[in-house]
């Protein structure tokens, strides 16, 4: 099916597959694209196919990109106003394969005192977790130690855009489950966990909307200071968390049949959400090479998978399916 140079072995060796939180949100926000999740497993266990295909990712644009990271400082600098912090990025001078701070996150827990709190940006976690091998830095990390000795802890994420999504909770929803581990793994005491978002928000509400935009910019305002932003505390986590367990960490469940199928048995279809994929170029090449009905406008997945399930998989097939179809209903008629 591939050129010959090209090969995509399935991952079915015993070993703890690598993922990361955003490659789960990003599966999300591509409507749970398989194709794009098999592909950064690939990408994660070493496995190089984009080069030897002739084709290059497709990074974000720089302007999403400067938004986003303008809008994390915005925020950072406010917060460093009003609490202790530590700054992992920028303590290892922003290298991208620095090491995890699974240590430093654990000794900030264990030296605070009852009534202090600490601002963690960007620690790096990394943790093993039901036959996964899960890395992600956190963008924030509030670790407070209360009067009666109780460990409270906020894990947030920080998104330059007008509403919180399903993919960013689900994307805090990984940290929380790494966090706990983690602190299992060194035996701290943890007393609550909460989940939230903090993002810039709609730049004119809609009227219905209005009051609920305001109990957030409290709630902001509240934590950070400022009344320019916006947080969301995850209100039902429970919920989350059994949907990446759905996803990811339970047994045989789709992550792990992704991680063990062949590319060409995972459906797919090329659609607008596809102009924001890394893989885009990858899987218009492939789609163009092997006559795949991902090339026909406006069929939809659902519709793709059923036309397979009849045996047509290419654009050919699916002319010569026409042809009898159009032959039967002559000799009915």
């Amino acid at each position: 099916m591939f050129s010959a140079s090209i090969t995509l072995p399935v991952l079915d060796h015993g070993r703890p597959l690598r993922l990361t939180p955003t490659d789960v949100s990003q599966f999300v926000r591509l409507e749970q694209c398989e194709r794009y999740l098999r592909f950064r497993l690939a990408e994660r266990a070493g496995q190089d196919f984009m080069d030897a295909y002739g084709v290059v990712p497709q990074r974000i644009t720089p302007l999403l990109s400067l938004s986003g990271r303008r809008f994390e400082e915005h925020i950072e600098e406010a917060l460093e106003r009003r609490f202790r912090t530590v700054h992992y990025a920028a303590k290892y001078a922003l290298a991208h394969n620095r090491p995890d701070n699974n240590r430093e996150v654990a000794d900030e827990a264990r030296r605070l005192r009852p009534g202090e709190a600490v601002l963690l940006f960007q620690p790096r976690l990394e943790t093993e977790l039901d036959g996964w091998r899960l890395r992600g830095d956190v963008d924030l990390l509030r670790l407070e130690r209360v009067a009666d000795g109780a460990l409270h802890v906020l894990i947030a994420d920080m998104k330059s855009t007008a509403e919180v999504k399903v993919e960013h909770r689900l994307q805090v929803t990984f940290y929380h489950l790494m966090l706990d581990r983690l602190f299992r793994d060194e035996r701290i005491s943890c007393d609550r966990i909460q989940t939230g978002i903090i993002f810039r928000g709609p730049t004119e509400p809609e009227p219905d909307d209005a009051e609920r935009v305001e109990t957030l910019r409290q709630a902001a305002q509240d934590f950070l200071g400022r009344d320019d932003a916006l947080l969301e505390i995850v209100a039902d986590p429970d919920a989350y968390l059994r949907s990446v367990h759905d996803l990811v960490t339970g047994p045989d469940l789709l992550a792990r049949r992704i991680a063990r199928s062949a590319l060409e048995d995972l459906s797919f279809a090329l659609d607008f959400k596809c102009d924001g994929c890394l893989y885009n170029e990858f899987c218009m090449k492939w789609s163009a090479e092997h006559e795949d009905l991902a090339l026909l406008p406006y069929l939809t997945g659902i519709e793709k998978e059923a036309l397979r399930r009849s045996g047509v998989r290419t654009i050919s097939d699916l002319a010569s399916y026409s042809d009898r179809s159009a032959a039967r209903s002559s000799w009915n008629w």
